[in-house]
């Protein structure tokens, strides 16, 4: 009775594990349209332990005297997940790293709806940063920013007081331009030593709270940034709060025009940066980041040849971090 009762436990969490990976995988393949899937998708990396751990225990079924049938299907299935889900995890832990120059940019993405502006500019310090592009940053958290000594670090600076994206910089603004009409992000350009001239592209796009206006959004950032493409030797990074991860089909599609993510570039692994274990907590208890929701991406002239994440205190994003240089 106990090996019965044994083996019915293990079928139902080989059933349990096996649909929630299958659920992952379904949602990066496909487009859903509901905010729930939409923010499931969030979530796919997890498919893969999911279908491991279906594995093993399907193993286990197997030494408990299962259906026979049940295990061969159970074992098929979870190969093919795991399979399926390494392949799409394996670019971001494994491959060729870039080769850069011997001039770098290093570019500082931060949501900074919430966090402590001495942090944030102790950060900037510690970190050597060149370039900070704040999302979510109207004029009330900037000022206290900039009364914190922001200023002597980078001392350039475009879109404060206007809404949208800002981007702080220690090298001078050359130009500076709203990515498209209405648009929170913008463009900024940059005569970078050593890189020569490079456009930072700010972007902010809504939550998919509602589905519809985060695709639309989606779209228009895809659309301008395909324009600001057409010139194939221009140098361009893109950063900031996507609310969306590599799995959601937007970010894809930028993927397809050329760009690609510093974290995969530089093997940096699996990097969620939402929530931000140091601001949101839930009963009582940390919760741990699990959407990779804020990105640096290059344009083909450019790579990335570090990404990490980083804590703000206060903040509710973790920060992305990206050292950036020509392609060598």
């Amino acid at each position: 009775m106990p090996g019965r009762w044994a083996s019915a436990v293990a079928s139902l969490a080989v059933v349990g594990l096996l649909l929630g990976s299958l659920l992952l995988a379904a949602v990066r393949v496909g487009d859903p349209g509901a905010r729930r899937l939409i923010e499931l998708a969030s979530l796919s990396p997890l498919g893969l332990p999911l279908a491991g751990a279906a594995l093993l225990v399907a193993l286990v079924l197997r030494a408990l005297g299962g259906p026979r049938r049940a295990v061969v299907v159970s074992l098929v299935a979870a190969v093919c997940l795991v399979t399926v889900h390494a392949w799409w995890l394996a670019p971001s832990y494994a491959g060729s790293r870039p080769v850069g120059g011997p001039a770098s940019l290093v570019v500082l993405a931060q949501n900074f709806e919430y966090g402590d502006p001495a942090a944030l500019v102790g950060l900037v310090r510690d970190e050597d940063v060149d370039v900070l592009v704040l999302t979510d940053a109207d004029s009330g958290r900037v000022d206290p920013l900039l009364e914190a000594g922001m200023e002597e670090l980078l001392p350039h600076s475009a879109g404060i007081g206007e809404g949208g994206a800002v981007v702080l910089s220690r090298i001078p603004v050359t130009g500076t331009e709203l990515l498209h009409a209405g648009s929170a992000s913008r463009l900024v350009e940059l005569e970078a030593p050593g890189l020569g001239a490079v456009t930072i592209a700010a972007v902010h796009t809504r939550p998919p709270y509602d589905p519809d206006a985060w695709r639309d959004d989606h779209e228009q950032v895809r659309t301008a940034l395909a324009r600001v493409r057409a010139d194939a030797d221009r140098a361009v990074v893109v950063a900031g709060d996507l609310n969306a991860t590599l799995a959601h089909a937007p970010v894809r599609r930028l993927v397809d025009l050329g760009f690609s993510d510093s974290a995969v570039q530089a093997n940096a692994g699996w990097s969620p940066t939402w929530p931000s274990g140091s601001h949101q907590r839930r009963l009582g208890l940390t919760v741990p980041a699990f959407a990779a929701i804020d990105h640096v991406l290059t344009s083909p002239r450019l790579v990335a040849t570090s990404s990490r994440t980083l804590d703000l205190r206060g903040a509710d994003h973790r920060a992305v971090l990206a050292t950036v240089s020509v392609a060598g």
